[in-house]
């Protein structure tokens, strides 16, 4: 029997995220005759752990504390040590800074850091914006491959001087669609009329997410088309879904507008709705608009990021400016009052999503990265750099 190639995955935490989704699928979708895999997760556990038991095959749970915690980096080099891999992928900031060092120091023939996002959140400091610049630099310097799942974030990454990535956009599987019972069924349950027009948004409760736009812009459509729902689905910051709940009442949409937190049935509540949306100031390549897509719902979105490398304006959905409620509130309209342009523009979604976006092309494309020659290196006697917190 051939020798399985040694896999170490790295990432901060298995909690439901696109990044970790997107891990978790590839995964799922490697050669286990080719591949062994150990799953690495740096600041404990999360809601994904019991899935990322099945479908690796091994999984070690850190728990980093603080900002100079050299406890946890000396126990990730030696797991890797231990282990042996010929690749460490780490996936995410923190992630690449930790496991990204600890496998240079470690002599790992390949070591690939992954990044999923712009970078930019509007809460962090000015001090934390160019400490994340400095730090993405070093990331840099010393890893092998680099690899981006949309141009826009290969672009903004080119600053920090990974002037080389590879671009690998995210990959999707198809799911059966729910049953006409089931929506009914969920109807019922929101208390939404059979007849009334949803729009969907699965959303992080993230102010990266500028829901406070949405819910400025849904209140522009129910002056013209009262028989309209919301649905918000996702979990996210307590503070910023009580300021959105406020935001609804004051806007005097609150009766229709659905906050329904974190759930396992995204897909169906994607399908229960007309028209998905998306609102947010910063973007890497969004799951959510690749899972509308596939469901063949046409996507009104920010022009945010990798965004338009999903939405091409006018065939599969409509892309409007950062912050312009007004702009958002008149394509939903638009959309809403036409059935057959909605249908279509799903058509053209789900056939995009299907061609260009498969999970075994994804899984191609990161095995192909895994597979470039790379000489293998010694361990580096040089002294640990200073680790910020996320």
């Amino acid at each position: 029997m051939t020798k399985r190639t040694d896999i170490v995955y790295v990432i901060p935490r298995p909690e439901i995220g696109g990044a970790e989704k997107q891990l978790l699928r590839l995964i799922e979708h490697l050669d286990d005759t080719q591949y062994r895999t150990t799953v690495i997760c740096l600041d404990g556990e999360g809601s994904l752990l019991d899935n990322f038991h099945l479908a690796a095959d091994q999984v070690i749970v850190l728990n980093r504390r603080g900002l100079f915690d050299v406890v946890t980096f000396t126990r990730l080099l030696g797991h890797i040590r231990r282990i042996q891999p010929s690749t460490v992928h780490t996936t995410l900031y923190i992630a690449n800074l930790f496991g990204g060092w600890a496998a240079r120091l470690a002599g790992v023939p390949n070591v690939v850091v992954s990044q999923r996002g712009l970078g930019i959140d509007p809460q962090h400091s000015r001090i934390k914006r160019v400490v994340h610049a400095i730090l993405n630099g070093f990331i840099g310097t010393f890893s092998d491959a680099r690899t981006v799942n949309s141009r826009a974030i290969a672009d903004r990454m080119a600053s920090y001087g990974w002037d080389d990535c590879t671009v690998i956009h995210n990959g999707i599987t198809d799911k059966p669609y729910p049953s006409g019972s089931r929506l009914l069924d969920l109807r019922r349950e929101l208390q939404i009329p059979a007849e009334s027009v949803v729009l969907t948004a699965v959303s992080r409760i993230d102010p990266k997410k500028d829901l406070v736009t949405m819910l400025r812009a849904f209140r522009r459509v129910q002056a013209q088309a009262r028989d309209t729902y919301l649905l918000i689905a996702g979990g996210g910051f307590d503070a910023y879904r009580r300021q959105l709940i406020e935001e609804a009442h004051r806007l005097g949409i609150i009766d229709h507008v659905r906050f329904l937190g974190f759930r396992e049935d995204v897909a169906d509540l994607i399908v229960l709705g007309d028209v998905s949306l998306l609102s947010s100031v910063t973007e890497g390549l969004p799951n959510a608009i690749l899972e509308s897509m596939l469901l063949a719902r046409p996507v009104v979105s920010t022009l945010v990021g990798g965004v338009p490398e999903l939405i091409s304006h006018g065939i599969e959905g409509y892309l409007v400016p950062v912050g312009d409620a007004e702009a958002l509130a008149s394509r939903v309209l638009e959309l809403v009052r036409n059935p057959v342009q909605r249908e279509a523009m799903g058509i053209f979604g789900r056939a995009r999503a299907l061609g260009d976006f498969s999970v075994q092309t994804t899984v191609d494309r990161t095995t192909s990265v895994y597979g470039k020659p790379v000489s293998a290196r010694q361990p580096v006697a040089v002294p640990m750099v200073p680790v910020p917190s996320t």
